[in-house]
């Protein structure tokens, strides 16, 4: 199939619009026949093939993290001065943030989010896991990202920031309204700014407050430890603190959340795994988590703009243009994974992409593993029957996250 071919498929059109179902299909004829494509609609290169995602991933000699054409391009003229104040709150978060700056708060979040931090809330997500599958349990017919895998994550974050209990609700809801417009791509982001915009000031006038007392008044939380944090005489200012607060929120809350549905939806579909899974889940996690990322990786793309004008297998990459480097589509790469469309949560090496490469690497992976590992031998221990109810699974639109909007199970 030609790359023209591929334009004019309808699966090309539906993944534009962010509303394939499965698009690994199309990711193996781009990955096959135009590996690093230009992609009209969302204005935008797609690279798809493990060893160019791999180096475009750690490249910041030609690609720098920034997104800002990305949301910037896709805009409506009208649009573009509305959404400045969000694209510039954006390009503080972490993952959009180019040396210098990406190692200076880096270094600093590292002095604040730390293994021992993570240690100490062992027996908090043990506690939150068993009583929301407690609560899972009391129907017949539950939808488990609702009763599980979206609250978890949000919780164990929410303790960890020290977001007050009145707040989480209001918090949670922005930040996903946030996420929304963050993980869109292409035209679709004209679509969520109005409502992204309204909670971003929400969140700016809770953060203001928060920062301010906790600066008077420290807690042993992470807002905290982030606000205290000081290295080379170096601290991070106002707009990145902010940031840095709904980032780790947007990074450690849709992404686990979407690992833990996941990682159950793809046992479900494969009774064989399901079923080896728990004939020994403690001694099976790892690598079983290692295989969920790998086969449905809930952050789907690691963007970055053209520094520079540059050649990428025969095709000519100009400066300031948005380059896409689809992690899903490298991770079903048949160059590096033996049967890449088979589930084998046994699969060892597993060098899977779901948490980036390079400086980028994702800072809450060791979160979402832990995590992860609690709650899935617990699942399949209180669950050891459990069923799908429908095989019509629906994904968010959102060309960034790979997220089930729900997962109804028979317990």
């Amino acid at each position: 199939m030609s790359a023209n071919s591929i334009t004019s498929d309808a699966d090309y059109e539906l993944f534009c619009q962010q509303r394939l179902h499965d698009p690994y299909p199309l990711f193996g004829r781009l990955r096959e026949e135009d590996p690093v494509h230009w992609c009209e609609p969302m204005k935008m290169w797609l690279v798809t093939r493990y060893s160019d995602v791999f180096d475009g991933l750690r490249d910041t000699k030609q690609l720098s993290s920034s997104r800002e054409a990305m949301y910037t391009d896709p805009l409506l003229p009208e649009n573009r001065d509305r959404a400045r104040p969000m694209i510039q709150h954006l390009n503080h978060w972490l993952l959009n943030v180019d040396p210098p700056d990406h190692t200076r708060m880096r270094k600093l979040v590292n002095i604040a989010f730390t293994p021992r931090m993570l240690r100490g809330m062992i027996p908090r997500m043990e506690s939150l896991v068993s009583r929301l599958l407690d609560e899972t349990s009391q129907s017949s017919e539950p939808d488990f990202v609702e009763t599980f895998c979206l609250p978890l994550p949000a919780l164990v974050i929410c303790d960890m920031l020290g977001i007050p209990e009145d707040r989480r609700e209001d918090y949670c809801r922005c930040v996903q309204v946030l996420l929304t417009f963050s993980s869109a791509g292409g035209p679709g982001l004209n679509d969520s700014l109005d409502q992204a915009d309204a909670c971003l000031h929400e969140l700016i006038e809770l953060f203001d407050e928060l920062i301010a007392e906790r600066r008077k008044n420290p807690q042993s939380d992470l807002i905290s430890a982030m606000a205290a944090a000081e290295a080379d005489g170096e601290r991070l200012n106002r707009e990145e603190l902010f940031a840095m607060c709904v980032f780790i929120f947007t990074a450690g809350h849709e992404t686990t959340a979407g690992l833990l549905a996941n990682g159950t939806l793809a046992m479900l579909e494969h009774q064989d795994q399901f079923d080896l899974f728990k004939s020994d889940p403690d001694s099976l996690v790892d690598r079983a988590i290692e295989e969920f990322l790998r086969w449905e990786p809930p952050v789907t793309r690691g963007v970055r703009r053209a520094k520079q004008d540059f050649e990428w297998r025969g095709r000519q990459i100009r400066k300031g243009q948005t380059v896409t480097n689809l992690i899903g589509a490298a991770n079903r790469d048949p160059d590096v994974f033996q049967h890449p469309n088979q589930l084998d949560i046994l699969r060892h090496p597993n060098e899977h992409l779901g948490f980036g490469h390079g400086i980028h690497f994702c800072i809450g992976a060791p979160l979402a593993r832990l995590e992860a590992k609690l709650a899935f031998p617990a699942i399949v221990r209180r669950f050891p029957n459990m069923k799908l109810v429908t095989d019509q699974i629906q994904y968010k639109p959102a060309m960034g996250i790979r997220s089930i909007e729900t997962l109804r199970i028979r317990t």
